[in-house]
């Protein structure tokens, strides 16, 4: 499966970036996500009450913001740039995340906030790019995510306090995620008919703009509105679930397994799509990231937005689902942005196993009311995030004699908005 190419519109002025040059402009821009990443990371030890190499008020006030709109709106920003191809689309992740290491800085506070503003807008602009190209409903539901986004840091710079924009950020890291899987399933085998298929997208949409219409009502009216809030998220979860194509990739080797390792190889082949280590690992992350998504708008049916209870809460959906489905498309994320080949090993195991085991620990904890337990949990999810960075390079330089020629990542994750042709061998 080859790299996608760049389809120039016709009349345009400013020609797609060659592949080198974009390279480079991911590569520099990694790096501030990265680095808020790690800051949001200490700002997380500061508020666990272990020592950090960095402390502060920003640091245990602005946690949510970096990692959220610092780190993975940032991230999301660099995919919708490199679909583009255009230089000034990446003025949106750059944006994002320099905006979010300044709220850390001695300067001003608004200074941070006023780039993050910036950045969630000019996402807004990529998405709509986007949109003038293929009127593809998915990205539709991405830009209410990402007006949930804009939404949220507006608040944030008017003195909202960070719990009152919970809806709003869990809104758009949902609605980004979900609008994603709908389009990457279109790249597996089907396990819907075409009218299911159509019933899917259909439903993604409705229910998606439940939760943008919910979402404002929750800084209004909370304690009604999130118990609703929190039922669109579940219903959202069973229809992404019932049409995710991981399912297919999952339903195959799992009855192949039950023949023997042998037919399970040759269901491999015979599938029509080789099931690769990567796609096995995708498929169990992602639907353990539904699960997490589930246990979130469960807890939301008697919700607080204050003590251990929130901050069973907050971690369920922002490392259960979020983080669980970061961890899910490394292998296919950063081989597509990076244009690299990528080898996919057992840590990626490790990673995922100490995220959720840690979480698990600390959302026990916080029910039961033991700061020990949340403790424990907390320090074992900062480690798991950690060694995916270390994991991470490892697939990427390492290459084994198995695996000689490993594809340049998996187009399957490049996302169907973008304006590219997929050639595929």
């Amino acid at each position: 499966m080859s790299q996608p190419v760049a389809v120039p519109e016709q009349g345009s002025a400013d020609p797609p970036l060659k592949p080198a040059s974009q390279t480079r402009r991911v590569i520099v821009l990694l790096v501030p996500c990265g680095v808020a990443m790690v800051m949001g990371l200490d700002a997380a030890l500061v508020l666990l009450g272990v020592p950090a190499p960095l402390s502060g008020e920003r640091f245990s006030s602005a946690h949510g913001i970096i990692m959220t709109i610092g780190f993975l709106e940032a991230l999301v920003s660099l995919e919708s740039a490199v679909s583009l191809r255009r230089l000034w689309a990446y003025c949106a992740p750059a944006a994002l995340a320099v905006g979010a290491l300044l709220v850390l800085t001695p300067l001003p506070l608004q200074a941070g906030q006023l780039l993050m503003l910036v950045g969630c807008a000019l996402l807004i602009v990529n998405y709509s790019v986007l949109w003038t190209r293929k009127h593809e409903p998915m990205v539709a539901v991405q830009v209410g995510g990402a007006l949930a986004a804009l939404g949220a840091v507006l608040l944030w710079t008017g003195g909202v306090s960070i719990p009152d924009l919970f809806a709003w950020l869990v809104t758009f890291l949902v609605l980004t995620i979900a609008a994603e899987r709908v389009v990457i399933s279109r790249f597996s085998p089907s396990v819907l008919t075409p009218a299911g298929a159509r019933r899917y997208q259909r439903g993604i949409v409705v229910i998606s703009a439940l939760i943008v219409f919910a979402c404002p009502l929750t800084t209004i009216w909370s304690g009604r509105v999130l118990p609703v809030f929190g039922l669109a998220l579940i219903a959202l979860t069973v229809v992404a679930a019932w049409g995710d194509g991981a399912r297919s990739d999952l339903r195959v080797r799992a009855r192949a397994t039950v023949a023997g390792s042998d037919a399970a190889s040759d269901a491999d082949t015979a599938s029509g799509s080789a099931i690769t280590p990567s796609q096995r690992f995708t498929g169990v992350m992602v639907f353990i990231s539904y699960m997490w998504l589930i246990v979130t708008g469960l807890l939301l049916v008697h919700p607080t937005l204050s003590g251990l209870h929130y901050d069973a809460l907050l971690h369920a959906v922002f490392l259960g689902f979020v983080m669980t489905m970061v961890v899910a498309h490394v292998p296919t994320y950063l081989p597509f942005l990076l244009e690299i080949r990528f080898r996919f090993n057992p840590g990626f195991w490790g990673v995922a196993v100490l995220l959720n085991v840690g979480l698990v620990v600390r959302i026990v904890a916080d029910l039961a009311g033991s700061e020990t337990g949340r403790t424990l949990g907390g320090l074992a999810n900062i480690a798991a995030l950690l060694s995916l960075v270390a994991v991470a390079v490892w697939a990427a330089v390492v290459k084994g004699p198995e695996d000689p020629q490993a594809p340049a990542g998996d187009t399957r994750a490049i996302s169907d908005t973008s304006p590219t042709k997929d050639s595929r061998a």
